[in-house]
């Protein structure tokens, strides 16, 4: 769960803005997701494009934080807002507690935290960027989601007034329920006394949970049981699948530095047969022309190639392949606080029951000893007392039955979907690495035939041309064209050394070198 106060710095009211956009006529049924997702994520005129942008440091020091702004644009390319509101990190993370609360048993999406506790981290440009991404893709996602919809909190967190946003966080600071439900009409004093001994009560029930007794279940508890083992067994294979995945997707980059030692090092021993020794280099090429054998500069220029392509390619798996799979992993965790707010019910509903229980102990107990005893009416005051209290019992049971129910309802809606959406994750993502490694296996193809007799029969075929500049002294270029992507030029930098710019990969020669007689 996160916590609403990670960030302990004094808060200061954000400035007022437009009012937010009324909410949606959207489709019902299987379309409502869809509909609601072009609704906010399309491009044309009658659509709704959310965004948070424009990150405002305010304070100093210990009470130094960020404000984000979050505008609603009619068409993602518009550049009037119709709404605007400003917000912090710990007003998300209060959204994210308020609509668990409003709606227990939806899946809210999950704010990923990053916790940093120097002041020069919390405020680095690096952190800010990293928490603008997620709040942005957490908005998005509750924007659409159907079971947040006509949420309180939202309403208030999007308020163009800055009281109304603060009144709403003082008058709900966090995510607990009233367990006093049914003693509406009692005086402050009882409904206190009630809600120590509901604790206690509860701390019982607990304490027998933890000893191996099992919670009163509803006649859906069966369908509950199946949903947890099917999230723990889910949870069990993502973990795998993402330890796997990811040692994948970091194999290209363990290879990419890999290849660049091994040109560095090429380069160096190539170094050994200086300018002084251009005679016999003439002739060792010539004994290398009679073998077909390529010279120790070809073989080292190839490394390099192979060096950037491993970092674009692992770039490119990471954003297509890595960030999902944590994405995913995500998801099964908002699902599992989604179960745990339904087993809170499930206890709430549990202790009534047990206290159903005790007084119906205490009114059998109470009028017993009122028959036996002598005195007339002497016990009547404390059994009408105590049937009060039964009764209040009972009302609030019946009370928590049907929030649980409905609650169970939509962990179970819930769970239709997120099982769909499970399984188009999972095979979209390896559909995406699939074709990472086809795309990239091309021009790593390419560049090894370079360094096999005749060019290996398919240098020609290969996605890499290479411009030379021989005598020119001007860099010289290997253009690597991106299937389905972006063209990646990388730059040969003939005094400098070899520098990788759409990589950020700089190979560091330390000397002046012809690259162009190769």
């Amino acid at each position: 769960m996160i916590d609403p106060n990670k960030e302990l710095f004094d808060s200061s009211a954000p400035p007022p803005a437009s009012a937010p956009p009324p909410a949606p006529q959207s489709a019902s049924g299987s379309d409502y997701d869809d509909a609601r997702e072009r609704e906010i994520e399309g491009g044309s005129g009658d659509t709704l494009h959310l965004s948070v942008t424009d990150p405002k440091q305010i304070g100093e020091g210990r009470n130094a934080h960020t404000f984000y702004r979050i505008d609603v644009r009619q068409g993602q390319y518009s550049t009037d807002p119709i709404a605007s509101v400003r917000r912090r990190y710990s007003d998300f993370q209060w959204l994210f507690q308020r609509l668990h609360a409003e709606k227990p048993g939806a899946i809210v999406p999950i704010i990923p935290h990053t916790q940093a506790v120097q002041i020069s981290k919390r405020m680095s440009e690096e952190l800010i960027e990293e928490r603008r991404v997620y709040l942005e893709g957490f908005l998005r996602k509750v924007q659409v989601h159907p079971e947040l919809e006509g949420a309180a909190s939202l309403a208030a967190f999007f308020s163009p007034d800055a009281e109304v946003f603060e009144a709403a966080k003082k008058a709900n600071p966090g995510n607990g329920a009233d367990d006093t439900t049914g003693l509406e009409d009692t005086t402050p004093t009882e409904k206190a006394k009630e809600s120590v001994k509901h604790f206690f009560v509860k701390v019982g029930i607990k304490a027998k949970v933890a000893r191996g007794d099992k919670l009163v279940e509803t006649s859906d508890g069966s369908r509950m049981e199946e949903v947890e083992q099917y999230l723990n067994t889910l949870d069990h294979h993502v973990k795998a699948l993402s330890k796997a995945t990811l040692y994948l997707v970091n194999v290209s980059k363990d290879t990419s530095t890999t290849m660049h030692e091994l040109g560095q090092s090429l380069f160096g021993l190539q170094q050994t047969y200086g300018p002084a020794s251009d005679a016999a280099d003439d002739d060792d090429d010539a004994d290398t022309s009679e073998q077909n054998l390529p010279t120790l500069k070809t073989i080292s220029n190839v490394f390099a190639s192979l060096s950037a392509i491993n970092k674009v390619k692992h770039d490119d798996n990471h954003s297509k392949v890595g960030a999902p799979i944590h994405e995913l992993e995500w998801s099964i965790k908002a699902a599992r606080l989604a179960v745990k707010r339904r087993k809170t019910l499930q206890l709430t509903y549990t202790t009534y029951q047990q206290q159903i229980k005790n007084r119906e102990t205490n009114v059998d107990k109470l009028t017993k000893l009122a028959r036996v005893n002598t005195v007339q009416g002497s016990y009547d005051a404390q059994i009408v007392a105590a049937q009060k209290l039964l009764d209040g019992a009972k009302l609030s049971s019946d009370k928590a039955l049907v929030e649980l129910d409905e609650v169970t309802q939509r962990v179970i809606r819930e769970m239709e979907r997120f099982k769909k959406d499970v399984d188009q994750q999972l095979r979209n993502l390896y559909v995406s690495h699939a074709s990472v490694q086809v795309d990239y296996s091309r021009q790593l193809d390419s560049e090894w035939n370079k360094l096999l007799p005749n060019g290996g029969g398919g240098g020609s075929g290969g996605s890499m041309s290479r411009q030379s500049s021989k005598g020119s002294g001007d860099p010289e270029t290997l253009m690597i064209d991106q299937r389905r992507s972006t063209g990646v030029v990388i730059s040969l930098c003939v005094n400098e050394g070899w520098k990788f710019d759409d990589c950020t990969f700089v190979w560091s020669m330390g000397s002046t070198h012809d690259m162009t007689s190769d």
